[in-house]
């Protein structure tokens, strides 16, 4: 019998959906056991999240993580793969995953097991898979597979829609836009990836996880996404030093957080299509460099 370790934080219960559809297959086998971790903070996040959304951003950016309630899973009993179910907060992890990776008990857990990461998102989330790389790795635990599933739909009509869900909980359709965040196809459709999961623990030593799983179209990656959320995340930085000048909390804190509200929707209204526009450019002039830079964040190596 193979035991599996499912571990996840979803709010809206997308990438739970996300999850089990990848866990399909195997969870309907005699030969798998899977326990699923559902993170609980402390000290719950709100759904939907009106303002309070963007207060998060300097805990996000930082990385800090939060007090999460005592885990329900065994962390004396043997698991042969840890699928770790991811959201992005800010182009990087949610915190209570953050609070997950870097707890003492977790680490020590962690150590020399096999893991997998889901990711259910809007369009970028490669930021923050290069911060979970590094707790792994920090971990002493082997990242072997990576699965990313996005909203096809637009840039403009995808920012519109997960806003109106997020931060309103409308999460659609309405008018002429369509359901927020990854459709019900590609949700369902990831259930194909539930057999290289089952190939992957019966041979770990000789399946090659991940090369599968981007042959079968687990990590799309359009490069001028990929280059706007990278240059994005060095603002956000930038942006996070200018919020925690101010004390947490204090109406300045408030003042700038606003400021950085406004950032956002200028970005992703304003910037963001022109920045695409520019990468993709670069894309077509130096498309053999551009090629690299896709296949590194289509795979599990950390630079």
């Amino acid at each position: 019998m193979k035991n599996i370790l499912v571990v996840y934080f979803s709010q809206t219960g997308q990438l739970k959906a996300v999850v089990d559809s990848v866990m399909g297959k195997l969870a309907q086998s005699n030969e798998v056991n899977i326990h699923y971790e559902e993170l609980r903070p402390v000290k719950e996040y709100p759904f939907p999240w009106r303002d309070q959304f963007f207060d998060v951003f300097p805990d996000s950016v930082t990385e800090t993580g939060c007090e999460l309630q005592p885990f329900s899973f065994d962390l004396n009993a043997h698991y042969d793969l840890v699928v770790l179910g991811c959201q992005t907060w800010f182009l990087s992890p949610s915190v209570p995953v953050t609070a997950f990776l870097k707890h003492p008990q977790i680490i020590k857990f962690l150590a020399k097991k096999n893991i997998v990461t889901i990711h259910g998102a809007r369009n970028m989330c490669f930021s923050a898979q290069e911060s979970i790389k590094k707790y792994i790795s920090n971990a002493k635990a082997k990242l072997v597979g990576n699965i990313v599933l996005g909203d096809n739909n637009t840039n403009y009509i995808s920012a519109i829609t997960i806003i109106k869900w997020l931060v309103y909980g409308n999460k659609g359709p309405y008018g002429f836009l369509p359901d927020a965040g990854i459709s019900k196809k590609t949700i369902q459709e990831a259930s194909v990836f539930g057999e290289d999961l089952m190939n992957f623990i019966k041979s770990p030593d000789s399946y090659l996880l991940q090369n599968e799983l981007v042959n079968k179209g687990a990590v799309n990656i359009r490069f001028s996404v990929l280059a706007t959320e990278l240059n994005a995340k060095k603002i956000f930085k930038k942006f996070n030093r200018y919020v925690s000048k101010a004390p947490k909390g204090s109406k300045l804190w408030h003042k700038r957080i606003k400021v950085f509200r406004a950032y956002l929707l200028f970005a992703l209204f304003g910037l963001s299509p022109i920045a695409m526009l520019v990468f993709s450019l670069v894309h077509l002039l130096f498309r053999f460099r551009t090629k690299n830079i896709i296949k590194y964040y289509q795979g599990i190596q950390r630079n």
